[in-house]
């Protein structure tokens, strides 16, 4: 009988507040309180978060996809991580762009997928609605730039002018006061790290300007509310000042003012411009965002203050004995600094990865949202002084008024335990230690590690007392109850060689014996020390009561010749193994020490030990890349895996099993039965290195963490995994793979001559996927089936007819159509149509590139049999989509249909348009004649219910300038 395993799925990611994308300002939602300061939108890897920035709580999580570990789900590649968000307020939509290159749009009313764009083939590094919110545009590591359009689901066009990956795009109106809300905007302005700014005509879909903006990479790009004035910023500190016209002749629309530097060396990755008020009015900000813990703030001076500031300094050079030559000379290369002030700096605790202005109601104020490379959201304000033109950048500064970092570890978490009842989770990083509910996934206790980095933790019995080893050698005991530390033992662990030695020797690894009593810590002081717990009575200072709390007391030292990474007491409590720098892992029996097994075999030395349930199996991973799996009798080596492909950090034996869990440096997690050695599932989730495994005692669900910073929980299912299949699905995402590869190969033919390159500056928006391919071959199948019916139909009219003339033969008999077509009952034509219907406008064009030219005969057989008489009445919904895929047949397929030479096809083209253009005729009469009608009833609607408030007066001095007045002749 074939074995089947349960298969495990993630049920929950959590633990990152901010991921690798921007984080984006909204406002306060309906169901929020009026005092409530907005929300914050941030990225959590694969899913979308959204914070309640005054609480702190994630007040909703927006995820799309297939769940990791699924039957149906991916087992190579992770769930693609989210890396820019774009927000449009009218619409309350927001644009998802993915490290794959894809792009979501959500509907945040509903917290669902509007539709889903491929298009790039790398990460997503910028997007910016239009202002209508219907139109889209985005900017890819590939260098390249597309327009989407929301409302028909498509890519309009793509742009490829520049050579690097695009940092920064923005629309451009000539007259925006003439546009409707819909119109597309003019002009696009770009620029990308190979150091160009482009403008490009929308309408024309060319590149009319190119200028060198920097002479490395330009990383940021920002425009004033009245886009006249553009900020690029460079590689260090040079930050350039644009003036842009768009009345002005090509060539002169981007015109370089000059340049400044800012305080900071390092790069700015964002320009944003924001409006504040005083008392004097209005004034106009920027900030530049630099990649250290700073933003510098700027204020843009107005025209009155640059003409006050020019006629004083040209007083000041006129009494220095400057010539007018000289003075107008001086006047302009102090142009920028003239026009640029500072205004002030924010400064962080750690790097800052985005910042968002808050659009407040009051202009008088001054927030703004930033999000940390520390996996931390704050909240800043800068008040405002009653008049900004005399404030000095030192008078100004920021206050943190909230900050979003509870729910996540600053740093990487490089242990974790689950408590003997599966309720709780501790886990520990450098300087924090939090104590979550599994259920829940709240943080119920946080601690503050004085010792520093924590690099081994454990639950004792009872599940309310921590300990922690730490890098220093400091061992530590906390109670969860009081949230206080019980016991400390500063240098538990010390280097007796080295006499300066300040910081210990780190315990590498704990475990605890099964009966609880005793704990056994190894160090790299090459020692093995075993303490047990004792209740002691401590007097309360100031009283004369005590209180018992437990501490460490070391009863027994272990000494070895190397450095000890990992130790691991067998459940049945007679065998301690122990991993050393050597390579080896040394078994010895725990009441005696005693060398029991030395088991050699591993190239680099082991970081994790196993031992299985009824103390048979033990489990060693090595940072060689190996898994090997030992007999505890003999130390004999049953089996040597090559497990990852990087190191392995960890493996775990499933209680009550010979199956274990292993993570490594490569990302994934795989779940391997120990009897057989065969790998029964991958689980790929996590999108950096996975630290450290934990599994409860039941078995039903495994915990894993990651440099990412997320926790994942996975949860045992009733689903069960067959080998074979898992095996035919790995080779099935491998040729899809290989497929899709081959496919992209084969659209870029090499081309040698430069104008060629040029002509292809736009292109069409087409990207071959799974489900495009897939949405070809079910309207190859539709087609077959359909044209059979229209065929087996024809033929049955045309022997009807003959039989009804002559009426010799037999009758002939009705054809029996396909049973889908039976089962569903519908016949050829329409089983077709819907079947086309039903593939996403997005995917339509790439479906129907895969068709053969055979298969573009039939469907133009079926656009004819759709257009005409019988049928157009009840396609007229459609007529729209079936006039797209006739075009576009006919554009891609031009050649082809030309060469034919085909009288018959040429007659059913002419056909096909006569009966569109008679159709679309009457279409176009009908909704005028209604347009027409709806306008007549509403001025009807308008007569007979509203009346008009008209002042006498008014109207009576509108009276007397209309009247005529009395003319004399001449004589």
């Amino acid at each position: 009988m074939v074995k089947s395993y349960d298969r495990y799925e993630q049920e929950d990611s959590f633990g990152v507040i901010s991921a690798q994308s921007n984080i984006v300002w909204l406002p306060p939602a309906a169901n929020q309180s009026l005092k409530s300061i907005g929300r914050a939108l941030s990225s959590g890897l694969e899913e979308i978060l959204e914070w309640d920035i005054k609480t702190g709580e994630v007040m909703n999580r927006l995820r799309d996809g297939l769940t990791p570990g699924a039957s149906n789900a991916p087992t190579a590649l992770a769930p693609a991580s989210v890396s820019y968000l774009c927000y449009h307020e009218q619409t309350n939509i927001v644009a998802a762009g993915y490290q794959d290159g894809s792009i979501k749009i959500w509907d945040l009313t509903s917290s669902s997928v509007m539709a889903t764009f491929q298009g790039h083939k790398s990460s997503i590094s910028i997007l910016k609605f239009d202002n209508s919110g219907t139109r889209l545009v985005s900017g890819s590591s590939d260098s390249s730039i597309i327009l989407w359009d929301l409302v028909s689901e498509e890519g309009l066009f793509k742009l490829k002018g520049h050579k690097g990956p695009i940092t920064g795009l923005l629309f451009l109106d000539e007259d925006p006061e003439s546009k409707e809300v819909d119109d597309l905007e003019d002009f696009l302005l770009s620029v990308s790290k190979d150091g160009l700014i482009k403008l490009w005509e929308l309408k024309t879909k060319q590149c009319i300007e190119t200028h060198l903006a920097h002479s490395n990479e330009c990383w940021s790009l920002g425009i004033n509310k009245t886009h006249d004035l553009v900020i690029t910023s460079g590689n260090k500190d040079q930050v350039k000042v644009w003036q842009a016209d768009l009345s002005q002749p090509d060539g002169e629309k981007i015109i370089e003012k000059g340049s400044f530097e800012k305080q900071s060396k390092s790069r700015c990755t964002n320009i944003e411009f924001q409006q504040v008020k005083d008392s004097n009015g209005s004034n106009e900000i920027f900030s530049l965002q630099n990649s250290d813990r700073t933003v510098e703030i700027f204020r843009v001076r107005t025209i009155d203050e640059i003409k006050k500031g020019i006629t004083k300094r040209t007083k000041r050079l006129k009494e220095k004995g400057y010539e007018d030559d000289e003075i107008l000379q001086n006047i302009r290369d102090s142009e920028i600094s003239m026009m640029i002030t500072p205004f002030t700096t924010i400064r962080t605790t750690s790097k800052i990865k985005s910042i968002n202005f808050v659009n407040t109601k009051s202009k008088k104020q001054l927030d703004i949202l930033i999000s940390l490379t520390n996996n931390s959201i704050e909240y800043h304000n800068i008040p405002i002084p009653e008049q900004i033109r005399k404030a000095s950048p030192a008078e100004l500064y920021s206050v943190k008024q909230h900050s979003i970092d509870l729910l996540g570890h600053r740093n990487d978490i490089r242990t974790m335990d689950i408590s003997s009842d599966n309720k709780l989770l501790a886990t520990a990083s450098n300087g924090e230690l939090k104590i979550w509910n599994i259920k829940t996934k709240n943080v119920i206790r946080s601690f503050i590690l004085e010792s520093g980095y924590a690099l081994c933790c454990k639950f004792l019995p009872g599940g309310t007392l921590v300990v922690v080893g730490f890098k220093n050698g400091d061992l530590e005991l906390y109670d969860l109850a009081t949230s206080s530390i019980v016991d400390k033992i500063e240098k538990a662990h010390s280097n007796n060689n080295n006499v300066n030695d300040e910081n210990g020797s780190a315990i590498w690894s704990l475990d605890i014996t099964p009966d609880g009593k005793t704990l056994i810590t190894g160090s790299n002081d090459k020692s093995v020390k075993f303490w047990n717990f004792k209740p002691e009575q401590e007097l309360i200072p100031g009283t004369n009561s005590f209180i018992t709390k437990l501490k460490f007391i070391h009863h027994q030292t272990l000494e070895l010749d190397e450095e000890i990474l990992c130790v691991r007491i067998s459940p049945d409590s007679r065998l301690l193994a122990i991993s050393l720098l050597n390579n080896n892992v040394q078994v010895v029996f725990l009441d005696t020490l005693k060398l029991f097994l030395t088991l050699y075999g591993h190239k680099l030395p082991v970081l994790s030990i196993d031992i299985s349930f009824d103390s048979k199996l033990i489990i060693t991973s090595s940072a060689d890349k190996n898994v090997k799996i030992w007999g505890l009798d003999f130390g004999d080596c049953h089996k040597s895996i090559f497990g990852h492909q990087d190191s392995i950090m960890n493996v775990k034996f499933i209680p009550e099993s010979h199956n274990f869990f292993s993570s490594g440096k490569d990302g994934l997690i795989k779940y391997w039965d120990g009897d057989k050695f065969e790998c029964i599932q991958k689980l790929p989730a996590h999108q950096l290195e996975v630290w450290c495994l934990a599994i409860s005692s039941d078995g039903l669900f495994m915990i894993s963490t990651s440099h990412d910073h997320s926790i994942r929980l996975w949860s045992a299912t009733n689903d069960q995994v067959f080998l074979e299949e898992e095996r035919e699905k790995e080779m099935d995402e491998l040729y899809e793979n290989e497929l899709l590869d081959s496919l992209e190969n084969e659209e870029k033919p090499k081309k040698d001559d430069e104008d060629e390159d040029e002509s292809e500056e736009v292109t069409k928006v087409t990207k071959q996927t799974m489900e495009t391919l897939k949405a070809g071959e079910k309207l190859m199948e539709a087609l077959d089936i359909g044209i059979e019916d229209v065929e087996s139909t024809e033929e049955y009219i045309q022997h009807l007819k003959h039989y009804q003339q002559k009426k010799t033969n037999i009758a002939p008999t009705k054809p029996t159509p396909n049973s889908i077509l039976i089962a569903f009952n519908v016949s050829g034509q329409e089983y077709v149509l819907n079947t086309i219907t039903k593939i996403k406008s997005s995917q339509l064009e790439d479906a129907l590139l895969v068709l053969p030219f055979s298969y573009t005969l039939k469907l133009l057989k079926f656009i004819e049999i759709w257009t005409n008489k019988d049928n157009i009445t009840s396609n007229i919904v459609n007529i729209s989509l079936i006039c797209k895929i006739l075009f576009f047949v006919i554009r891609t397929n031009a050649k082809e249909l030309i060469h034919q030479k085909d009288p018959h096809l040429k007659n059913q083209l002419i056909k096909v348009k006569q009966q569109l253009r008679d159709e679309l005729t009457q279409a176009a009469n009908q909704l005028g004649y209604n347009t027409q009608g709806l306008k007549f009833t509403r001025q009807q609607w308008k007569l007979n219910h509203e009346t008009q408030f008209i002042d006498q007066a008014d109207q009576k001095d509108f009276d007397d300038k209309k009247a005529l007045k009395r003319s004399f002749p001449t004589v």
